[in-house]
């Protein structure tokens, strides 16, 4: 399915340095890799829809990242000038029930790493994740319309060439963006990101919260003095930790206690400091209830510090100021997750070998842009080639194997016939029942 001119042209799309600037890149190399896509995917049949720019008042919607915002803040070209989205089509796009979307991300992880080529394993930034699968399902689709122009009346796809999945970004001045401007609507979305080849029809969202303190230091010398942020946190954690792991169990939602920041040093007491956590939930009742059980479990920290340990000289200071400087402030939260089923195209997936995985049982899904496809689709699924653990994405290792690009590529092109198929049976059957009220 990948002839060699398709994998040079991967191979081109690879080399440019796409890094998120979440992530350290300077945007350049972004704008040449959607250069590329675009002139390659036109080459192929597609046509360009729209390049969508993100504005300045979008990054300040409270749902994008604060790091998104801060970014924005110190460096506005950056964003709204070099992290452009690309829309291509090929085939009918007036009738969404007539209509697949497929959403690929263009931006990496850091640093870069060129792409090379060993007999069938290719190696760099971005071949598993997410450039392999997005150029592979391009050409599987493009070969769908070259080699049967019929279809061009029968069925269209959408291609959304986005940034803004990689850097903690959630895709909220990529993908959000995109179906936000353009209003897309389809009745099936692919997200093709590694599942092994698998259909996964969810993807987790993730809430950060972050406990803070603001207090003053003190050395050894005088360390009662202090407002000791890590006695503070350190209690934080703990509490924290008994308080939502029961919840996370019973909603299916998986709690990180991730890390405590104060100081170094061994004769020092700092008064200042910060904990972080994450939470990744699979649907919109479990993100509210671990909301709720947060804020009412920081709410009644300092009156649980004090009676465990408002007598311990080390901790007094901070124990009697506790609601003073202790503070809880969001990285993230609020997002959607993704928890969909629809078994007609659940079988037209399965048809073209595209096989649907229990990714909640089995802890398979994820966090990514799928978490924004509700609303804009009947059925929202994830797949693509390769395993995001095997195939070590996110680390300088990363690889896919070109065999499973070139399965990927042959599915998308079954796939696009299996779903024209669909389309007709399904408005055979409207127009005979029309007929026969």
């Amino acid at each position: 399915m990948l002839t060699p001119d398709d994998q040079r042209w991967l191979f081109d799309v690879l080399a440019a340095d796409t890094v998120s600037p979440l992530e350290g890149g300077d945007g350049r190399g972004y704008v040449a890799a959607t250069n590329l896509v675009e002139a390659g995917a036109v080459g192929r049949g597609f046509r360009v829809v729209d390049r969508v720019h993100p504005r300045l008042d979008e990054l300040s919607d409270p749902l994008v990242p604060e790091a998104v915002r801060t970014l924005a803040a110190a460096d506005p070209d950056l964003l709204t000038e070099r992290q452009p989205s690309l829309v291509l089509a090929v085939g009918r796009t007036d009738d969404p029930a007539r209509m697949i979307a497929i959403d690929f991300h263009l931006d990496t992880v850091g640093p870069h790493v060129p792409p090379t080529l060993d007999g069938y394993v290719l190696r760099g930034r971005g071949t598993v994740d997410d450039k392999g699968p997005g150029i592979a399902a391009l050409v599987g689709v493009a070969r769908a319309f070259a080699e049967r122009p019929q279809l061009r009346d029968e069925v269209g796809v959408v291609v959304l060439c986005v940034p803004a999945e990689e850097g903690g970004a959630l895709g909220t001045f990529g993908t959000r963006l995109v179906l936000r401007r353009t209003g897309l609507r389809a009745a099936l979305m692919v997200f093709a990101e590694p599942t092994g080849g698998e259909v996964l029809d969810a993807a987790s969202a993730v809430m950060t919260p972050v406990i803070a303190v603001h207090g003053e230091d003190s050395t050894d010398d005088h360390p009662y003095a202090g407002t000791n942020a890590t006695l503070a946190l350190s209690h934080a954690a703990l509490i924290l930790t008994s308080r939502l792991a029961p919840v996370a169990e019973r909603v299916g939602a998986k709690l990180c206690v991730a890390g405590i920041s104060t100081g170094t040093s061994h004769n020092r007491v700092y008064g200042r400091g910060e904990l972080r956590l994450n939470i990744a939930y699979y649907d919109d009742e479990a993100r509210d209830q671990l909301d709720r059980t947060l804020a009412e479990t920081v709410a009644g920290l300092g009156a649980d510090f004090r009676r465990s340990y408002g007598d311990v000289p080390p901790a007094r200071e901070i124990g009697r100021r506790h609601e003073e400087l202790v503070s809880l402030r969001w990285l993230k939260r609020g997002y959607p997750a993704l928890l969909n089923r629809h078994p007609a195209l659940e079988a037209v997936l399965d048809q073209a070998g595209l096989h649907r995985r229990d990714g909640v049982a089995d802890g398979t899904a994820c966090t990514c842009d799928a978490i924004w496809g509700p609303g804009h689709a009947d059925y929202v699924v994830v797949c693509g080639p390769g395993d995001l653990d095997r195939n070590g994405a996110h680390t300088d290792g990363e690889w896919v194997d070109v065999r499973d690009l070139d399965t990927y590529a042959e599915r998308m092109y079954d796939l696009v016939q299996r779903f024209a198929a669909h389309v007709r049976a399904s408005s055979t059957t409207l127009h005979y029942q029309k007929e026969t009220r």
